[in-house]
């Protein structure tokens, strides 16, 4: 039955994030509010998104995230696929901008 759930939850994730090139979730494992970036996002405290990511889905192409605004500081680059925990990275609420 988890088995189930799980798989049915990550299909549910892939086909919400298709239209957007990234989707960063609040949480991990792709749970809580989301935001989805189709664009470069300068500072992602005007979209009230600043230093919440836990998890992202990279849905086409290569992304840069940043821990600063205007793409300073700490930048780490993820390509096409599924980053259910960013912690490992050193980027867990702390991405402020994505290009």
């Amino acid at each position: 039955m988890k088995i189930t759930t799980l798989a049915m939850s990550l299909a549910l994730v892939t086909a919400t994030t298709a239209a957007a090139e990234l989707t960063l979730f609040e949480h991990d494992g792709f749970s809580g509010r989301r935001f989805a970036v189709n664009g470069s996002v300068n500072n992602l405290a005007d979209a009230g998104f600043n230093d919440r990511a836990s998890s992202v889905v990279v849905g086409s192409g290569t992304w840069q995230l940043c821990d600063d605004a205007y793409f300073r500081g700490n930048c780490v680059t993820l390509k096409a696929g599924q980053y259910p925990s960013l912690r490992s990275m050193g980027i867990n609420d702390r991405i402020s901008s994505a290009r």
